[in-house]
């Protein structure tokens, strides 16, 4: 019997519980590394969070941004260029953003008299066919490009102020009749 037990003592321990305690902190180290990489890949590709306190901001820079219509100028203006004079009702009116309507409004106040100068000089210069447009393509660049010139730019980028212009109602009169 005395050499049953040092059999017993000398015999190695069992293998396999060591062995399967390395394996499952092993397996649950890579756990957790995937885990931490797949939330760190998710806080990086995530969109921003959304302050609440932007939505009034969101909505007063939108207002700034709307387009608004500003009235230029409303005018007879003539033109001879078929031999007989005719006095066009013209009526102009300025696109631009809510933000620029001030400045725009001042700046057409204050200036009706070279804006009508301009305006009339376009008029006696066109040829009869651009009164005949369908659209008024040519006379509504002209005056686009000539109101931008004279008109006040941003002074942040050098831009103008003006959008687009509008011609409305440009009816033509018979003068001397």
């Amino acid at each position: 019997m005395a050499e049953s037990k040092t059999d017993k003592e000398a015999a190695p321990a069992p293998v396999g519980r060591k062995s399967n305690l390395k394996v499952v902190l092993i397996v649950a180290a890579i756990m957790l590394i995937e885990a931490g990489v797949l939330i760190g890949v998710a806080m990086f590709t995530s969109a921003p969070a959304v302050k609440a306190d932007s939505g009034f901001e969101a909505e007063q820079d939108a207002s700034l941004n709307r387009v608004v219509e500003i009235p230029v100028v409303h005018d007879r203006f003539p033109n001879s260029k078929q031999g007989v004079l005719y006095l066009y009702d013209t009526q102009i009116t300025a696109r631009a953003k809510a933000r620029h309507e001030k400045v725009i409004a001042d700046f057409v106040a204050g200036n009706q008299a070279l804006i009508k100068t301009t305006i009339a000089a376009l008029w006696r210069n066109a040829e009869p066919r651009h009164f005949n447009e369908p659209l008024l393509s040519t006379l509504t660049r002209q005056a686009e490009e000539a109101l931008k010139e004279i008109m006040p730019r941003d002074p942040k980028s050098g831009e103008s102020l003006l959008d687009t212009i509008l011609l409305e109602g440009v009816t033509p009169y018979r003068a001397g009749i």
